[in-house]
């Protein structure tokens, strides 16, 4: 069961607001998986068998019509909603080859893990390949690089990450027969490009640049499946993506899966003595003409201190008074979750922070508990990365601090809390790591907790749940 945040923040006389939003799941139409692809039925293999008998989401269903007649799609559906399904239905079908692109492969590795499952089951060949992978193909067999091209040419999906692919298409410019992906691009029937939320303009402007430069020197009439959880001007990608292939584009839209979810904004400890400590030393703050009358009112209504106590500290030490400023142990906080079912990923705004916040957290724990703990992030290893990935499913590790590495990609399934240490800088980002959770319908309630730790998240979050809100809709900035 999942551990109650709320309940846990009252008995340590911490001050909080909350709201909860309602669950939500894709409509589904009458067709199976096994219904399109039978061998997932009669030869199912890890993943496969999961699916098999199960309904597809209405947006799958759609998408993979719309692939069928020809067009590109662009695919903007919540986390948890089988995006890569869709696409990889009509590859499965209609035998065309695809190449798939990833930010990076080492966070794709649950879409690498399903789509080898689904293409076993079917008795097709996927290959992944980034320079990391090329080099170790190299070591391992005993021949170069005219073996790997025939690998890749015989795989029904490749997978690689965009440095890859730049760095290919230079080879093939100077002399295609250096190039991996020569002939492999001269007959790909789909280009997926997935998590396209993680990127930012620049790197969309690189990404369309590359599929014109295939479209040119390769000569193939392929399509495009450009795949995300958010999208703010589909309209204007849509038109790129015609003119670049000749075809038409279909927008689709689904909804994400989602149990319900409570969200806990933590405002700090004690926050009356923190109320009397201000009053204490006040005056400057009810003469001065420069304070508001918000920051007045505060002083002598307890509520609205509360609502306000950012702000009020913040105005406060502008006058040049000596007030405490709200307190959250982050260890108090967090090590219950320990003991939950479930797995708990904060999420910091940098390596540095993840580091710190899980030393100081192990360091208070009986050493057979400190490996219930971990950091995820690009200075560490693949290897640890992975195990710590298998750590959470299988129950080992709980407790999971992370930059940015587990907001994108990764399916643990496990995952019942979100802890936002300091919101991100934009709407997307946040978004992007919520969606890491509640991923399982067995789960019964997931959680969002969110512990100011910025200057600006402090202010925005003393506004109330409505300021919060708010700023979560906000239109998503464009991007192409």
């Amino acid at each position: 069961m999942t551990h109650d945040t709320r309940r846990h923040l009252s008995s340590l006389g911490y001050e909080y607001y909350w709201y909860e939003e309602g669950a939500e799941e894709p409509e589904t139409v009458e067709v199976r998986f096994s219904d399109l692809v039978p061998a997932f039925k009669d030869n199912p293999v890890g993943h496969t068998g999961l699916v098999a008998d199960k309904r597809l989401y209405k947006h799958q269903w759609e998408a993979y019509q719309e692939l069928g007649k020809g067009r590109n799609v662009i695919l903007i559906s919540g986390t948890g909603s089988g995006k890569t399904e869709a696409w990889l239905l009509h590859v499965l079908t209609s035998g065309k080859q695809a190449l798939a692109v990833y930010p990076t492969l080492a966070l794709a590795n649950d879409q690498i893990r399903r789509i080898k499952d689904y293409a076993a089951s079917a008795g097709v060949k996927v290959t992944a390949i980034d320079a990391k992978r090329r080099n170790e193909y190299f070591r391992k067999k005993s021949y170069g690089s005219s073996a790997l091209k025939k690998d890749l040419l015989e795989s029904l999906v490749v997978v690689t990450n965009p440095a890859f692919l730049l760095q290919d298409l230079k080879r093939w410019a100077v002399k295609p027969s250096k190039s991996l992906f020569y002939p492999l691009l001269s007959k790909i029937g789909l280009i997926v490009l997935d998590e396209f939320d993680f990127y930012g303009p620049r790197e969309i402007a690189l990404l369309l640049s590359m599929l014109r430069i295939i479209k040119t020197i390769s000569g193939s009439a392929f399509q495009v499946a450009v795949l995300t959880a958010t999208l703010g001007n589909p309209e204007e990608l849509s038109e790129m993506l015609s003119e670049i292939t000749g075809l038409e584009t279909a927008v689709i839209g689904g909804k994400p899966f989602r149990v319900p979810n409570r969200v806990i904004v933590v405002l700090g400890k004690d926050l009356r003595k923190l109320w009397e400590a201000v009053r204490a030393v006040g005056k400057p703050l009810l003469e001065s003409p420069n304070v508001g009358s918000d920051v007045k009112k505060a002083l002598s209504d307890y509520e609205e201190f509360r609502k306000e106590v950012f702000k009020v500290v913040t105005v406060a030490e502008s006058l040049g008074l000596n007030v405490p400023k709200p307190h959250v142990d982050v260890f108090e906080v967090l090590s219950p979750y320990l003991g939950d079912e479930g797995v708990t990923l904060v999420f910091t705004r940098s390596i540095a922070k993840a580091e710190e916040l899980a030393r100081k957290v192990r360091m208070q724990l009986p050493e057979d508990k400190r490996q219930r703990v971990a950091t995820h992030h690009h200075l560490v290893s693949k290897a640890y990365r992975e195990e710590v990935e298998k750590g959470a499913r299988e129950g080992r590790v709980k407790l999971i601090f992370t930059p940015r590495t587990l907001s994108q990609g990764i399916d643990i399934g496990t995952v019942v809390r979100i802890v936002h240490y300091g919101l991100p800088d934009d709407v997307r980002e946040f978004r992007q790591r919520e969606g890491r959770k509640g991923r399982r319908k067995e789960i019964g309630f997931t959680e969002t907790v969110i512990l100011p730790a910025t200057r600006w998240d402090r202010e925005l979050l003393s506004r109330g749940v409505e300021a919060l809100r708010k700023w979560i809709e906000l239109p998503l900035e464009q991007v192409v």
